[in-house]
């Protein structure tokens, strides 16, 4: 598959509104989404900025529409959309597992960070003790944050190494083929 080409472009990220929305919508662990590994994916991957940060707000009004809309909506999905800066700046082209890791781990903490700071200020005291309250009460939900980042980015990164690596089984053998890939825009 040839991410430049418009039209499996335009199937990757239908596909992973899909996956998104779902994930949302079915049972799951708290912020265990792939939202922010898609947007570490595609600044990495430079697959259109501009369209995956559209995938992910449409994937994100579709079902905060079912899941029920909030004041803090824009600090969240600002949080997400700079995961596009942190994999163009921080894992880049040439990403390596060292650099998804550390990608993913620098999301899931600027996200914990902000949306907590901002739902403090929007909901508990503002004091010392209203910021450690809100951030106390928040640290259960972290974990589910790192998981879902790390797998997700590991999913996406994964598949897209094996998908432009060359490498094929047949026969039960694996063999490689060359597989013209051309990344970016």
């Amino acid at each position: 598959m040839n991410p430049n080409n418009n039209l499996q472009r335009f199937a990757i990220v239908l596909g992973m509104i899909g996956v998104a929305v779902a994930s949302r919508l079915l049972p799951h662990p708290p912020n265990f989404t792939p939202l922010a590994a898609m947007c570490l994916f595609a600044g990495a991957v430079t697959i259109s900025p501009r369209m995956m940060a559209a995938a992910v707000i449409v994937a994100m009004l579709v079902s905060d529409a079912v899941l029920g809309f909030h004041s803090l909506m824009p600090v969240v999905y600002g949080c997400l959309l700079a995961n596009f800066v942190i994999g163009r700046k921080l894992v880049g082209a040439n990403a390596n597992a060292m650099k998804v890791v550390a990608g993913s781990l620098a999301g899931s903490v600027l996200f914990f960070l902000v949306t907590n700071f901002a739902v403090w200020v929007a909901f508990y005291p503002s004091t010392l003790t209203g910021l450690a309250a809100c951030f106390t009460a928040a640290i259960p939900f972290f974990q589910y944050t790192l998981a879902g980042d790390m797998v997700y980015s590991g999913l996406f990164f994964g598949v897209y190494a094996l998908a432009t690596s060359g490498l094929t089984v047949t026969q039960g053998k694996l063999q490689q083929v060359r597989v013209p890939v051309r990344v970016g825009e």
